[in-house]
């Protein structure tokens, strides 16, 4: 039985597929590598005056979570954000997503919807058992759940999130690295290129439900057209992935660290969370007794890789190393060469 529940946390055994709870959604014809699938539209401030180089500011923060072997959308988040650098939003951006300028208003800076977000995350991690990808978890159940992200193209997470962000010196959540591009797994699954959200929709025979460019409603059509594709037999796998790898310019840098000191508003998801600007400040040198170390090297000539364990690669024993070979080798001249 131990066997049988570490093969399941391991995602090695899966449950099988109940009914669904509404008869008409049929059900899931393939295993998948994910019980949960999280769908994110974020909408953004835009322009139609043709001047460029002007930075998109999300302004709609939704999600929904989607369950794969019933095709059931369990949960939601959704939150208006208050846009910083170009506050006032433009007609043809009101025009387009139906948000008007008093919903951002009465809404939140992007700092505390993340800090939101992160919270309504482990609300459905602690409910639904569910861990990432990343493999960072708090979950110590016997049977967890595995759970990916989904988005209609690497836009919302690998360039609209991304760099505001980056501009912003915001922290953002760990688990947002990675991520199922839903365009390009239709267009690979179906052989066809999709004609934009809804002409995907049409295509499979699904129409369009609430207001395109809506975020919310978005986010539920994309959930709606990945469990049809589920249903017809697709995969879903992880397409694109911003965590860091090693380089063959800097093969010190394994992964970024984390900053749980300096993340009050977002305690309620501090394992998920990284600081993209990790490598500005001088490196912590102390290993908490109940941590696990892990050491083990990574090449012939490289450093010495530190997993910890609950938390990803810091690399701060690299300067350790360096620091302790310079002094020995200083040590061992001055031996050479002090009179005998």
């Amino acid at each position: 039985m131990a066997t049988k529940r570490l093969a399941r946390q391991l995602g090695l055994i899966r449950r099988k597929s109940t009914a669904p709870a509404n008869g008409n959604l049929g059900r899931s014809k393939s295993k998948q590598l994910f019980d949960y699938l999280i769908v994110i539209d974020f909408e953004s401030t835009c322009w139609n005056d043709g001047k460029r180089h002007r930075s998109q500011e999300i302004i709609e923060f939704p999600a929904v979570l989607l369950n794969t072997s019933t095709g059931e959308i369990e949960s939601e988040f959704h939150a208006y954000v208050q846009p910083q650098e170009h506050p006032v939003l433009s007609e043809f951006c009101m025009e387009l997503t139906g948000i008007k300028q008093d919903q951002v208003d009465e809404g939140v800076p992007l700092k505390i919807c993340l800090s939101q977000f992160c919270k309504w995350i482990q609300k459905i991690q602690q409910e639904k058992k569910i861990i990432f990808a990343t493999g960072i978890s708090d979950i110590s159940t016997s049977e967890v759940n595995l759970c990916a992200f989904v988005t209609w193209s690497d836009w919302d997470l690998g360039v609209c999130l991304e760099y505001e962000c980056k501009r912003k010196q915001l922290l953002k959540p760990v688990f947002l690295n990675s991520w199922i591009d839903l365009r390009v797994t239709y267009k690979i699954f179906y052989n066809r290129k999709p004609k934009g959200l809804s002409g995907a929709l049409e295509e499979v025979g699904i129409k369009f439900l609430g207001r395109e460019h809506f975020g919310l409603d978005d986010s539920r059509n994309t959930a709606l057209l990945a469990w049809k594709m589920i249903r017809d037999g697709c995969l879903m796998k992880i397409t694109r992935s911003l965590n860091t790898v090693p380089t063959k310019r800097n093969p010190n840098i394994l992964a970024r660290s984390l900053n749980m000191d300096r993340v009050e508003e977002t305690s309620a998801c501090m394992s998920s969370i990284h600081n993209p600007s990790i490598y500005d400040r001088e490196p912590e040198n102390t290993i908490k007794s109940h941590q696990k170390l892990q050491m083990r090297p990574v090449g012939v000539n490289s450093p010495i890789k530190v997993v910890l364990k609950g938390i990803l690669p810091v690399p701060y024993l690299f300067h350790q190393q360096r620091n302790r070979t310079s002094l020995f080798m200083r040590k061992s001249l001055h031996h050479l060469m002090a009179p005998q």
